[in-house]
């Protein structure tokens, strides 16, 4: 329909291309998203791949935006990783405050991963209370050093 509405207005239309485009903005936020759950399920690329039919390879290009998964391989590693389809989408531009980062870093995935192992509530309610104080008190030494620094 497009491509006849613009056949109708005498304009080609111009198709997007990698190559010349670069990868396109929703693939690389979908690829992204795909390695973060892949990360929290604590799988590697050729697991995630044997589990939805492609080789590890093409699992690296989903990630990176380089490929695009088709809608019956995004359903099944949406069920592989245990995902609600609309996880690979949320937090499009748009959808997110500005200054808001939601790309974990290997390190966060990591916490989060090993802290869903503790089997005690009480144990996970402590690590939890730790963690906070000591943002809480990072927090309170890097104010007291923006207020020390001199010839400000």
């Amino acid at each position: 329909m497009v491509e006849q509405v613009a056949a109708e207005e005498g304009k080609a239309r111009v198709r997007r291309t990698v190559r010349e485009h670069g990868p396109d903005p929703i693939d690389v936020h979908v690829g992204k998203r795909l390695r973060q759950a892949r990360l929290l399920a604590g799988l590697s690329q050729e697991e995630l791949g044997a589990g939805i039919g492609v080789s590890f390879q093409a699992v690296q290009k989903y990630e990176q935006g380089e490929n695009r998964l088709s809608a019956s391989r995004l359903f099944r590693a949406a069920r592989l990783l245990d995902r609600p389809v609309a996880f690979f989408f949320s937090e499009l531009e748009g959808e997110v405050p500005s200054g808001t980062s939601t790309v974990f870093s290997r390190d966060e995935i990591e916490l989060v991963r090993h802290f869903r192992l503790i089997a005690s509530d009480e144990v996970r309610e402590h690590l939890l209370q730790v963690a906070k104080r000591i943002s809480e008190v990072e927090g309170e030494a890097s104010a007291l050093n923006e207020l020390r620094k001199p010839g400000d």
